[in-house]
């Protein structure tokens, strides 16, 4: 099947259990394709052909044999380079962790395995998850699929241009600020970012815990919105190596009508205002909720505003501090410039123990304004950022604010918040760039956030770029 690399995650699962093709074809076709492009894109950093085809021969074999098999059996899956993976180098886009081999898979992968999934490769990342463009001195700058002279978005750069370019059925990231929505929005792909407590860390490269934990998921990048919810139906559930995940219902994928949804949207967040092509987009999301008799309402939370300045003076309250400590502890000597260039900007920020509980103290009042405001709606629609991909380096150059650019402060309010949030194209930018749509609803309401983003993916969603 020559389209076999473009079809969803869920239908090629099904195709192989029903015997219509091999898990050793379907892989092979997929090496071929990460053949095709990787050399142009820049996405797959690492992978072990010879014993990924293994498994898949062993996997057609337990299909032949009748035993019970997983939602994801003989399909490939990649995951991103701050993500441990037993026997395969995790980097982290750092020097000093370019030979780090983990004895053992992150809780995410081992779940993605014990579903049959097969793991294809791994993807690139800035240095230390640190960005919002995907480039190290390690493996080098990940490249646009729809625009080699434009971003794939960062930090789960990588994961996003593979996926949209066909190389992958399923990409496990992260999103600590955007990073899994941000190049999902870039490479014109659905991406998901989970309830805080949805889905277990262990096994990330720095490993979890501090104060700002609760900021980042493990998340998902796919192609379509039915793999988003396969994706999180594996990775989320309680651990009890993870202490912050949280037993829930695994929901994704109750269907909650839009005809009784209330839905809040607004364009600018009063931080930055988004161009006029984003502006379009998010409109005819609205509107085509409002045809579906959605109770749509223009209204901006009032709090949205302080969101970004909170984000950036958690993120540099140590003033680039544990960073750098963590660097030194790995052996890197050579930081990447946009690396160094995010630490000096940083570096006079640190605030003291009194500036830092004023801080979070402020973050908690934030937090509850947000919260109270969100009881009033199902959803809320808004941009993912101000513009669609721009040209490398243009996150660092163009509109910088200090150090982490305004325009993702779209992305970053729902990491304050710990609540579900997704994205999905719909629409494109006049140069033809994938331009996404941004919906969240309030803690453990995942449903609804998949159900608007699966009625808003028939405005666009995936479109194969032309590698």
């Amino acid at each position: 099947m020559d389209n076999i690399c473009f079809l969803s995650a869920k239908s090629i699962a099904e195709l192989i259990k029903n015997g219509q093709v091999s898990s050793q074809d379907v892989v092979e076709a997929h090496f071929e394709r990460i053949d095709e492009v990787n050399p142009s894109i820049n996405a797959v950093v690492q992978a072990d052909r010879d014993k990924t085809i293994e498994q898949a021969i062993a996997a057609d074999k337990t299909l032949g044999s009748g035993d019970a098999i997983g939602p994801l059996h003989g399909v490939p899956f990649t995951v991103k380079d701050n993500i441990g993976t037993e026997g395969i180098a995790c980097a982290c886009g750092t020097e000093g962790l370019r030979e780090n081999i983990p004895t053992e898979d992150a809780i995410v992968v081992s779940r993605c395995k014990l579903a049959g999934g097969i793991l294809i490769g791994k993807t690139n990342v800035p240095e230390l998850g640190m960005g919002y463009e995907t480039d190290n001195l390690v493996y080098g700058r990940t490249n646009n699929p729809y625009d080699l002279t434009r971003t794939s978005g960062g930090s789960s750069g990588g994961e996003a241009s593979i996926v949209a370019s066909g190389g992958s059925a399923l990409g496990i990231c992260t999103d600590g600020g955007g990073s899994a929505r941000w190049p999902a929005h870039c490479c014109g792909l659905a991406g998901f970012k989970p309830t805080t407590g949805r889905t277990p860390k262990i096994g990330h490269v720095p490993p979890p815990g501090g104060m700002l934990n609760s900021l980042w998921q493990i998340s998902v990048v796919a192609r379509y919105v039915e793999d988003i919810i396969l994706g999180l139906s594996l990775i989320c559930g309680c651990d009890d190596q993870d202490p912050t995940t949280k037993s829930m219902p695994l929901d994704f994928d109750q269907e909650v009508p839009i005809n009784q949804m209330r839905i809040a949207y607004f364009m600018d967040n009063d931080i930055v205002s988004p161009a006029n092509e984003v502006v379009d987009v998010v409109q005819a999301c609205v509107d085509e909720l409002a045809a579906a008799g959605a109770n749509i309402v223009c209204h901006r939370p009032p709090a949205i505003g302080r969101s970004h300045e909170i984000y950036y003076q958690l993120m540099s309250c140590d003033g680039g501090l544990g960073a750098r400590d963590l660097l030194d502890s790995w052996g890197t000597q050579n930081m990447h410039h946009y690396t160094a260039l995010s630490l000096e900007q940083q570096s006079g920020r640190r605030l003291d123990a009194k500036g830092v509980t004023a801080l979070v103290n402020e973050w908690a009042l934030f937090r509850d304004e947000m919260n109270k405001f969100v009881q009033e709606y199902d959803a809320i629609i808004c941009p993912v950022s101000t513009q669609s991909a721009m040209r490398h380096g243009g996150s660092y150059t163009e509109q910088q604010y200090p150090g982490f650019a305004e325009m993702f402060s779209y992305m970053m309010t729902f990491n304050l918040l710990g609540w579900p949030c997704g994205t999905v194209r719909a629409g494109s930018s006049r140069y033809g760039l994938p331009i996404g749509v941004q919906v969240a609803a309030g803690p453990w309401e995942e449903s609804s956030v998949i159900s608007v983003l699966k009625k808003l993916e028939r405005l666009g969603g995936w479109i194969k770029p032309g590698l």
